[in-house]
């Protein structure tokens, strides 16, 4: 302590002395991004014939054989939406810097579809096939609890290891505890397949996969509502100019849409191409015997079947409503509609349409969906009507004309035409500049994809072998019909039909 003493002080005085502290500035510590992009050499594509050179080419300045690494192509850093006007260039690498999206790259990320297809790609353990990783659930190697002494512990006798989901969630709310992990198809069929021949084991051999489709399922549902709860705070700090009354982030169908898209099974006229989806969220009944509406959670962990035994209210026999059903938009050319074809379907003219209480059965987490839709619409709602009021105000003021009059018989109208239960979900490279709805529309689109919607059976590898005749081309197969043709859910081949046109992913197991 006296050795202490005295260098404190005079470091104290040393301070002391200077005009102020340094300013703490976190770009120092907070990574960033490398980019190994550097500009081409002058001469990018050299030449290899001895005859182009008076000496060896070894002696030549950047040659392709001693500066080999100067030839290599790499990608610069991807753009993003948002960029400070006071971006600076990174210090370690002047030549990449920072760049904004342009609006035709704001469009491309504005969409669900193609944002799957572009992320990175994986290889599934139990096909052994390269797929974009949002088509496949990711399960990490955990260590499971084990009451072997460490003098037994050896590594030909590690202890037992469990594969659980890892990183389904945002990583803003949890990030990935895994390090070491393997990648199997978003499909339930493919991981209870997987469960059962033990193709698992290829990630550790000492491992094991118990029963986890009703945890995939509940984290699943969970990303819906962490991307919906960042999407309502990014529009607390929107500005004013982003804010368009004609394009919402969110609306409701009217009752007379809602009408028409349930008796014809079209998408009424209203519905453009920056619509994304529709979800019908119906609001929640109250209990039987306490009265009370179910509140909306957020948990990772599923509700267990014990704590709502008690609460459940009597069960209805109805017919159990699809996941999503996909449904045309009206032809923009002609008034007639276009043909769907349920084997060749053009999917760019398809729109989901989500089923809340099918695709949420919990009662608290379709609580809080609706919690979360109606709190962006009351968001949007709020932001438009701002300089709308400031406009009538001021109109007031100046004269007494009659527009409040007719601003209450506009309203009166409007009320007649009430709104739905159905709320659409818009994406565009508009909307891309103040929050992120596509991420909504994907993690929606993965819960139908993990129950079986899109993966169907490869009927022609089959079909001899069983002595079935061949199908012609264009007619309709249920999922249902083509397991009992093939009698067995799981085949040999299949391939993936989704919203991507023709795009097909064949894989032999």
């Amino acid at each position: 302590m006296p050795r202490i003493l005295p260098r404190l002080l005079k470091k104290l005085e040393e301070t002391l002395s200077q005009e102020g502290f340094d300013d703490f500035n976190l770009n120092h510590y907070r990574f960033r991004g490398k980019s190994l992009w550097k500009p081409p050499p002058p001469n990018p594509y050299p030449s290899f014939k001895p005859s182009d050179y008076p000496k060896s080419i070894l002696l030549e300045p950047q040659n392709p054989i001693t500066s080999s690494r100067d030839y290599i192509r790499r990608k610069t850093l991807p753009p993003r939406v948002y960029l400070p006007e006071r971006a600076q260039k990174r210090k370690n690498d002047l030549s990449d810097s920072p760049r904004r999206m342009s609006e035709e790259e704001r469009g491309w990320w504005a969409s669900p579809y193609l944002r799957m297809l572009s992320s990175p790609l994986r290889r599934c353990f139990q096909t052994q096939q390269l797929l974009p990783s949002a088509f496949l659930i990711r399960l990490g190697v955990f260590q499971a609890p084990s009451y072997k002494p460490s003098r037994f512990i050896t590594p030909n006798s590690p202890p037992e290891a469990v594969l659980l989901p890892d990183g389904l969630e945002h990583s803003k709310f949890r990030a990935r505890r895994s390090g070491k992990g393997g990648y199997i198809l978003c499909w339930k069929d493919a991981i209870e397949r997987s469960r059962i021949s033990g193709t698992y084991k290829r990630i550790v051999f000492n491992a094991r996969l118990p029963s986890i489709l009703d945890q995939i399922r509940h984290l699943l549902r969970l990303r819906v509502l962490q991307e919906l709860q960042l999407v309502v705070d990014a529009l607390r700090f929107r500005p004013l100019e982003l804010v368009d009354k004609d394009r919402p982030l969110i609306r409701r169908l009217s009752r007379t849409e809602w009408h028409q898209l349930r008796t014809t099974g079209v998408m009424p006229d209203t519905v453009t191409e920056d619509v994304m989806a529709v979800i019908v969220v119906p609001p929640l009944n109250r209990h039987p015997v306490t009265k009370e509406r179910p509140k909306g959670l957020m948990s990772s962990l599923p509700t267990s079947s014990s704590d709502t035994e008690e609460l459940k209210p009597p069960k209805f026999h109805r017919l159990a409503l699809p996941l999503c059903t996909l449904h045309p938009t009206r032809s923009t050319d002609s008034d007639t509609l276009p043909r769907v074809d349920p084997l060749h379907v053009d999917f760019r003219s398809q729109i989901p349409l989500y089923n809340g209480v099918s695709l949420f059965p919990d009662p608290s987490q379709r609580a809080m969906l609706l919690k979360l839709l109606c709190r962006v619409l009351a968001m949007e709602r709020n932001a438009r009507a701002k300089p709308i009021i400031a406009m009538r105000e001021a109109e007031a003021r100046s004269s007494n004309s009659p527009t409040l009059a007719q601003d209450k018989k506009d309203d009166e109208s409007q009320a007649n035409n009430r709104a739905s239960h159905a709320f659409v979900l818009c994406s565009d490279a508009h909307a891309a500049l103040s929050t992120d709805m596509a991420s909504v529309g994907l993690a929606l689109w993965r819960i139908p994809m993990f129950e079986g919607f899109g993966w169907d059976t490869d009927l022609s590898a089959r079909t001899k072998e069983d002595g079935v005749s061949e199908i012609p081309e264009g007619d309709a197969i249920d999922n249902e019909d083509a397991s009992e043709l093939l009698e067995s859910p799981w085949v040999e081949r299949y391939k993936y039909r989704s919203m991507f046109g023709d795009e097909r992913y064949r894989v032999r197991i």
